[in-house]
C-alpha cells in the first residue's frame, strides 16, 4: 500500500462527477451544495443542501416559502441528492400544502 500525493488526491477530487438529477437545478451550471427542486413548468417544491457530516455528506430537503421566523422549513434529510429529490417529489402534496399555508419564498432563483 503506497502514500497518494496531495496532487493524485486533487486530482481524484476534481474528476469526481458532481451531483445530478434532472429536477435539481444548480444557482448556476456546474454549481453544488445547493439545488432548487423543479419539475417543468410547476411552482418550486423546495431546496436541497448538502452539507458535511462525518464520513461524507447528507442532503437536506428545505421547502420553497418561509416560515413564521422567516426561515424555509426543513423537510427531510436524505443520504444522496437523488434520494432528497425523490422524496420530495413522492411528498408533493403535502410539501404544496405546507408552501399554501407559508409565506411565499423571497429570494429569485438565478435564470
Amino acid at each position: 500500500m503506497g502514500v497518494q500525493s496531495s496532487f493524485v488526491n486533487a486530482a481524484a477530487a476534481l474528476a469526481k462527477r458532481p451531483h445530478e438529477h434532472p429536477y435539481a437545478i444548480p444557482p448556476m451550471p456546474g454549481g453544488q451544495g445547493l439545488w432548487l427542486i423543479r419539475q417543468g413548468a410547476a411552482a418550486p417544491l423546495g431546496f436541497v443542501r448538502m452539507r458535511p457530516v462525518l464520513g461524507g455528506y447528507v442532503f437536506d430537503v428545505y421547502a420553497h416559502c418561509r416560515d413564521d421566523g422567516g426561515r424555509r422549513p426543513w423537510l427531510h434529510t436524505a443520504g444522496s441528492l437523488d434520494s432528497a429529490v425523490a422524496w420530495a417529489v413522492q411528498h408533493d402534496r403535502e410539501i404544496r400544502a405546507l408552501i399554501a399555508r407559508c409565506a411565499p419564498e423571497p429570494d429569485v432563483w438565478p435564470a
